[in-house]
């Protein structure tokens, strides 16, 4: 696996969806420490990238693995983690509600309803609000919060001071 930029979006995840799953590749990336680490918690492109993702290769055996398959695997990662952590703090909900570009990743719900299969998962339409909105009008609010000198902050929620 030479480079990263086979293409540049998968569209609803059906690039990833015609991939394999890498069992040693998902085991070494589901060995970080970071999917330990109890909520709240945050990161980005800063811990998880390109780097990241060719020191997992590197470590399993088989390490010519197809571009595709890293893709497979990645949903499925992303899936996993996310199924896991439902399941370990908060696993007497009964629903979960996408939004944003995960919502538009048909692979992504597909592996997340197999791996929560007593579990709705759903969209925030259901709520009354459209997937791709919650970003924007999350944005919003904090803007009102801001400008009403409130702070836009729950520590115990988010962490931050």
């Amino acid at each position: 696996m030479g480079g990263f930029a086979a293409i540049s979006t998968d569209e609803n995840g059906a690039w990833a969806a015609d991939g394999s799953v890498s069992r040693d590749l998902l085991e070494a990336m589901l060995s970080d420490p970071y999917f330990d680490q109890a909520p709240p918690k945050s990161t980005g492109f800063e811990y998880f990238n390109a780097e990241w993702l060719r020191s997992g290769i590197s470590s399993c055996a088989q390490e010519n693995i197809s571009a595709i398959d890293v893709q497979a695997t990645l949903s499925e990662l992303s899936a996993r983690t996310i199924a896991q952590s439902i399941l370990r703090f908060a696993a007497d909900i009964d629903e979960v509600l996408i939004c944003g570009g995960g919502f538009h990743n048909t692979d992504l719900l597909h592996r997340l309803r197999a791996q929560l299969p007593d579990t709705e998962i759903a969209s925030t339409e259901t709520c009354g609000l459209h997937p791709d909105w919650v970003e924007a009008t999350a944005f919003a609010w904090l803007a009102k919060r801001c400008i009403e000198g409130k702070s836009g902050n729950l520590p115990t929620v988010t962490g931050a001071a």
